[in-house]
């Protein structure tokens, strides 16, 4: 049990619509910040690994570790990497859910049978599966490639 659309009676959510041309610009717009990342990589770095009390520098947000005698690529490779990790991604995600969550939401409560208690789970689900299906694959795939972009960049 426990999946409210089988249950007879119980509300359903209608599709979530919305502009996915708006979407990707948005998500277009926001990756544009990470070769600025990148750059703030590359100066900080340098110091955290000088500063570093260890022999190798943890590179934030990554696998990655630095040595005290790292070579120009193997920073240039940790900047990138750090500047399109998890933390980015999940920044980028909340950032665009952030602008198109209100949009959803009206979709949603226009709908009269979800006005309630179990509506309200049923739009928190809908909701949740729209971003987690939709929403989170698209930035993925953008910092991805703007991950394979700037390493192709690199080794040029």
């Amino acid at each position: 049990m426990g999946c409210l659309g089988s249950v007879p009676g119980a509300p359903e959510a209608p599709e979530i619509e919305l502009d996915m041309e708006a979407v990707g610009e948005a998500i277009t717009d926001a990756i544009k910040g990470i070769p600025d990342n990148i750059d703030k990589n590359m100066r900080e770095f340098p110091d955290e690994v000088k500063n570093c009390q260890e022999e190798k520098w943890a590179v934030p947000d990554t696998t990655m570790e630095l040595a005290k005698d790292y070579t120009q690529e193997q920073l240039q490779e940790a900047a990138i990497v750090a500047a399109c990790g998890t933390a980015v991604k999940d920044a980028i995600k909340d950032a665009i859910w952030g602008q198109f969550e209100p949009k959803i939401d009206e979709q949603l409560d226009a709908v009269e049978e979800l006005n309630n208690a179990m509506g309200k789970k049923v739009k928190d689900k809908a909701k949740d599966k729209f971003k987690e299906s939709t929403i989170d694959p698209l930035v993925d795939k953008a910092v991805d490639e703007a991950l394979e972009k700037a390493k192709s960049e690199m080794n040029k």
